[in-house]
């Protein structure tokens, strides 16, 4: 066996999958698959690997990612990747040994540097890593065209069932992708709306890089506070252990602490409508000095209006969306990624690289009375209807209990989230929930052991957040770039409706392409645009092509970005504040 190929290969390899190559040469040699005559060989099976292939060549020509359950001896992706059109082959296998075979058979290293070939050691998979490969560029509109096929006999034979689990793990992935894919245009809007109208407040308080700056590091233990039916047989030990470790706090979970008198350290809210803005519709007096509100910017000018009433501290944040991003407000953001206000508190705790954090209240399911929340919630127990999307995992493993879809999102988002704080930032996340759902990633333990383990000592929560400098001048530069960005849109809206008109299918192609690069390009289109693009791709690897369709397809998908570039537009002209 050539040495040096499987070093060369596994140095390559380390670049982009260190903990898989480090498995690899950590093998010293094979037991069940030998290499005969330059063929691997299953001793337990009594057959060469690479025979009887079956992939229909000429149908897959055009695509760009091609997924195969089985990696053989390589020799036969090899001769895939000769195809111009092919980007990646995405290939999941369970024997390390094949794979350690095949790396001293053959030179893969250019393609696994470029990421050509992009192996999946099974046992090692985790959602996170799937996630990520569906955000690669020429991969993420791929999701209509999804394929999956074994290498060949061999594996359809012998790994039927494993294959069968893999494919139903990235289905599952790719239905919650489309899923998630930008927000409803109606939602969109109102965030677009909130934001011009909260602009001159987001500018005139504290930068959200500022607290980053000023705060990081400076505590190791954080408890994020949710709303889950669990929550309430936790706070007598939350509020025994209040000041040896800093409280994150949901707005649903603020008012329940409040009156229990638990203080958290910061309060988080996410949502745009107007029934999250009474969270704040209250008034606890001093309980309220040296808390941080944390609220993001699309929030509903009345959540401001209850913040302000009562002299509360708070910050406006920009969360990662396209107009926000492009409001050239960067040290005002950005915070809120994912889908609920426990994944934007987790997001700062790991910002602000707590050691460990701590989750309680954190249900994601329903309890089994069918309650949604406790009791004390201001809407209610029931503030969510019960509408079953599912049956998971319960926390402890054992038994299952209900979600809904809204919540498996959340769940899955947190898992992301959890696995990368983990794997880059070495930040351990407990679920002390003691009930709801089980959260992988999570280390599931009692709240009372975390509290006796971890939160000793008091710790020294009050630290001054630096103010913004020249917020007058930021707030000028903002509206004159959003005034810029409603004149660009309107050219672009002309150029839309003349290439209608003239079912010009090659310049609807130019403003396709055009549209995403452009500064108005924001979350009102995100996901109308997802779309097409995926819908555009699949036309292009179809070998027969059905012009006409797609002119047609191409036609109502502008006319519908014109109608939402146009109410775009008017929202920004009638909220935007006067250049003072």
């Amino acid at each position: 066996m050539n040495k040096e190929l499987f070093l060369k290969n596994t140095q390559a390899l380390f670049e982009v999958d260190q903990i898989l190559a480090y498995e690899l040469r950590k093998l010293t040699d094979t037991q069940r698959f030998q290499l005969i005559e330059n063929k691997i060989f299953d001793t337990c099976n009594q057959i060469f690997l690479d025979e009887n292939h079956s992939f229909d060549f000429e149908k897959f020509e055009l695509y760009p990612v091609l997924f195969f359950y089985g990696f053989g001896d390589g020799k036969f992706f090899l001769e895939l990747l000769k195809n111009q059109h092919l980007k990646h082959i995405i290939i999941f296998e369970d024997e390390l040994e094949i794979l350690y075979l095949a790396f001293h058979m053959l030179d893969f290293s250019t393609f696994l540097r470029k990421e050509k070939l992009i192996l999946f050691f099974t046992p090692n998979i985790n959602t996170a890593q799937i996630k990520v490969l569906f955000n690669y560029p020429n991969i993420k509109h791929t999701l209509k065209i999804f394929n999956f096929h074994f290498y060949n006999e061999f594996y359809t034979n012998f790994y039927s069932s494993n294959a069968q689990n893999i494919m139903q793990t990235l289905l599952n992935i790719i239905k919650t992708l489309m899923l998630t894919r930008g927000n409803d245009p109606k939602d969109a809007l109102i965030g677009i709306k909130h934001n011009v109208i909260n602009l001159e407040k987001i500018i005139t308080h504290t930068p959200f890089k500022s607290l980053i700056k000023d705060r990081k590091a400076k505590a190791k233990n954080a408890i994020i506070v949710s709303t889950g039916p669990s929550l309430i047989k936790q706070l007598p030990l939350l509020k025994k252990h209040q000041e040896n470790a800093v409280i994150f706090s949901a707005d649903s979970s603020y008012v329940i602490l409040a009156k229990e008198g638990i203080k958290p350290d910061y309060v988080f809210s996410l949502e745009r409508i107007n029934l999250t803005s009474e969270f704040f519709n209250n008034d606890f007096g001093d309980f309220d000095k040296d808390i941080l509100f944390i609220i993001a910017s699309l929030t509903h000018p009345k959540t401001i209006e209850y913040l302000e009433k009562n002299n509360r501290n708070y910050m406006l944040v920009l969360r990662p969306l396209f107009f926000e991003s492009k409001l050239g407000l960067n040290e005002y953001g950005f915070l809120g990624n994912a889908m609920s206000v426990a994944n934007m508190a987790y997001e700062l705790a790991g910002a602000l690289r707590f050691e460990n954090i701590i989750l309680i209240g954190q249900d994601l399911a329903y309890s089994d009375d069918g309650k949604s929340h406790p009791k004390e919630h201001l809407y209610g127990d029931q503030g969510d209807k019960e509408v079953v999307y599912k049956e998971i995992t319960a926390y402890g493993g054992n038994g299952k209990v209900k979600t809904q879809l809204t919540w498996y999102l959340f769940l899955k988002s947190f898992e992301k989230d959890i696995a990368l704080a983990n794997n880059i930032l070495n930040i351990k996340t407990y679920n002390a929930t003691e009930g709801g759902a089980r959260i992988e990633g999570t280390i599931e333990k009692p709240f009372k052991e975390l509290c006796e383990e971890m939160l000793k000592e008091k710790i020294d929560k009050n630290i001054a957040l630096t103010k913004p400098k020249n917020p007058q001048k930021k707030i000028k530069q903002c509206k004159e770039k959003l005034i810029k960005q409603t004149k660009q849109c309107e050219i672009f809206i002309n150029e839309c409706k003349k290439a209608i008109k003239e079912k010009n299918l090659e310049k609807l192609e130019k403003l396709r392409l055009k549209l995403p690069k452009s500064d108005f390009f924001s979350d009102i289109v995100q996901a109308r645009c997802f779309q097409n693009e995926c819908e555009v791709l699949k036309h292009k690897v179809t070998k027969v092509k059905n012009i006409e369709f797609f002119l047609a397809q191409q036609i109502d998908f502008f006319e519908e970005i014109v109608l939402y570039l146009e109410e775009y537009n008017k929202v920004i002209q009638e909220n935007l504040r006067p250049i003072v």
